[in-house]
């Protein structure tokens, strides 16, 4: 077995064993939407675009795109930020 693949399930497995949260345990972004006009981030590592149609935001395992109209990222901290705008379709690339 691969030392990468096994480092990950013993930390699976300590996760799970101490109920940590999914995310804080695996270093994975966390989503929050409410309705079709906003959308917080926690956990992302940066912002790779953005346009009025298109934000992508780059995470620790994948990038998330959101698509819409009016799109725009009204805050950001190190650890969240806030998109506003008509969110039309949420990919996972």
């Amino acid at each position: 077995m691969k030392r990468s693949k096994l480092l990950a399930q013993t930390k699976e497995q300590i996760s799970d064993t101490l109920r940590l949260p999914k995310d804080l345990a695996k270093g994975e972004a966390l989503v929050s939407i409410t309705g079709q006009e906003e959308a917080f981030i926690e956990n992302y590592k940066g912002i790779l675009e953005c346009t009025d149609e298109s934000v992508v935001i780059a995470t620790g395992r994948c990038r998330i795109q959101f698509q819409g109209k009016r799109l725009h990222v009204e805050y950001y901290t190190n650890e969240e930020m806030k998109i506003e705008g008509m969110i039309q379709k949420i990919l996972f690339l």
